[in-house]
């Protein structure tokens, strides 16, 4: 149960080069939390299609089997890159370098409520289909957090 304890409050930082070999998968028996750095577009494509032949893509997949959260680092430019499927949907964080959450809301009006359960300073992905409450444009400004607007659901290499 200690070992157990220690795992859940354990973090693993990690870079991602597409040249190098992943880590050992002991790292998912010791810590509960891994952050990859450097993250490419060509590694969130891959994972997105699940190509397993891609040693990164099936250590990921068998972090996600140990019930571990992985937290991506990206450039705040390639979050256009980021399927909004992957926001929603996946069992993994977006961070930028500068320490931003990126989220995605599934709701089409996005309320005050919404982004109080985010982090100040997130990244909120939206697509023209959903609009922002009077209070939520608010929250928005109060929590120092940026919008950033989507033509469609895609992302740009969707379509």
């Amino acid at each position: 149960m200690a070992q157990l304890t220690k795992r859940q409050q354990q973090q693993y930082d990690c870079t991602y080069q597409a040249t190098a070999s992943a880590p050992s998968n002991q790292v998912f028996l010791d810590h509960a939390t891994v952050v990859i750095t450097n993250v490419s577009i060509e590694l969130m494509t891959a994972l997105y299609r699940l190509e397993t032949h891609n040693e990164w893509v099936a250590w990921i997949l068998q972090g996600i089997d140990y019930q571990v959260t992985f937290q991506f680092a990206i450039n705040e430019l390639a979050v256009n890159f980021i399927p909004r499927k992957m926001l929603l949907d996946w069992p993994v964080l977006f961070i930028t370098n500068h320490h931003q959450l990126v989220r995605g809301l599934r709701h089409r009006t996005i309320t005050r409520s919404d982004l109080a359960a985010l982090p100040d300073k997130s990244l909120v992905v939206t697509t023209t289909r959903q609009h922002l409450t009077a209070e939520a444009v608010d929250t928005l400004a109060a929590k120092d957090m940026k919008l950033q607007m989507r033509t469609d659901e895609d992302c740009i290499w969707q379509k």
